[in-house]
């Protein structure tokens, strides 16, 4: 079983690389939509229901992020969801994950009349963690990009 330190090694050197990350990319992408179905589920599960919350999170769009170059290297899976156009550009799904949520302070959603709100934490990375079928599918990536790589 190979590392991803040895393969972003041996890429370097490697003529066909593009060739070879292209192929990584789309074996650790093949799992998402299971891994997606747990985590839109997990959302609906513990997030609150009041106001549908926890129905509107889970809404995110996840894609799997293969990236093998620089300081951020690795192999993630990155949840997005995006606010209310008018009033809250961005939703940031990590502090939901963490268990604060922003919501509206007594319906206003005007600028400053957002509070935190205490959720149930981990509903991303819980899941993701619990999720086999996609790291089994990275490790089996990163094993088959290296051979490719080591064969020539």
């Amino acid at each position: 079983m190979g590392s991803l330190d040895e393969l972003i090694r041996d890429l370097r050197r490697f003529d066909r690389r593009k060739e070879v990350t292209n192929a990584l990319a789309r074996k650790v992408r093949e799992p998402v939509p299971p891994v997606r179905k747990k985590i839109r589920k997990r959302a609906i599960e513990v997030l609150p229901s009041s106001g549908g919350f926890g129905r509107w999170v889970s809404k995110l769009s996840i894609t799997a992020a293969v990236k093998l170059q620089g300081r951020a290297a690795g192999i993630k899976l990155k949840g997005r969801r995006k606010g209310f156009p008018d009033k809250q550009p961005k939703v940031d799904l990590r502090r939901i994950d963490q268990g604060r949520a922003a919501a509206p302070s007594w319906g206003r959603r005007g600028e400053g009349d957002w509070h935190f709100q205490t959720v149930t934490p981990g509903f991303f990375t819980e899941t993701t963690a619990e999720a086999d079928e996609w790291r089994k599918a990275a490790v089996s990536a990163v094993d088959e990009a290296l051979g490719v790589i080591r064969r020539g």
